[in-house]
C-alpha cells in the first residue's frame, strides 16, 4: 500500500527498530528501506560509515545472519527536535537481558531517514 503521509522522525525511528533491522529477508528489507530511507542515506556506526540503502541492506543482512532472533527494544522516550529524533535501545534475545545497548540519532528529510547515527554502549559482539 502506498503511503500518502510523510513519516515523522519518531515514526521512522520506530520502523527502523521494529521492521527494517529485524527483517530476515533482504528483498523485503530493501523495499522497507526504499520506503523509509533516502537514496543517499548515511549510517554512521562503530564499524564505519555506510552510504546508500544497498549498503545498509547488506550490513543488516550480515547482522541478521549472525543474530537472527535478536530484537530491538526502545528503552527511553523518543525525543524529537525539528527533523531529528533520538532514543536509547537494547538488543538481544526476546525475554532475555540485552546483549548490547546503545543510542540512535536519526535525521529526517521529506519523510525519509537521511542520516542515522548509532552509538553502542559496550563492545559489539564479533561478527
Amino acid at each position: 500500500m502506498l503511503r500518502t503521509t510523510i513519516m515523522t522522525p519518531s515514526e521512522l525511528l520506530m520502523r527502523n527498530f521494529n521492521e527494517i533491522f529485524i527483517e530476515l529477508d533482504p528483498i523485503k528489507r530493501a523495499a522497507l528501506l526504499a520506503e523509509c530511507f533516502t537514496e543517499d542515506c548515511l549510517w554512521v556506526h562503530p564499524g564505519g560509515r555506510i552510504v546508500g540503502r544497498e549498503g545498509i541492506n547488506e550490513a543488516a543482512t550480515e547482522i541478521r545472519k549472525h543474530f537472527p532472533e535478536y530484537r530491538y527494544t526502545v528503552t527511553s522516550e523518543i525525543q524529537t527536535m525539528y527533523n531529528v529524533a533520538t532514543c536509547r535501545w537494547g538488543s538481544g534475545m526476546p525475554s532475555q537481558p540485552f546483549h548490547y545497548t546503545g543510542t540512535d540519532f536519526l535525521e529526517e528529510r521529506v519523510g525519509h531517514v537521511s542520516r542515522l547515527y548509532t552509538f553502542i554502549d559496550q563492545k559489539l559482539p564479533v561478527l
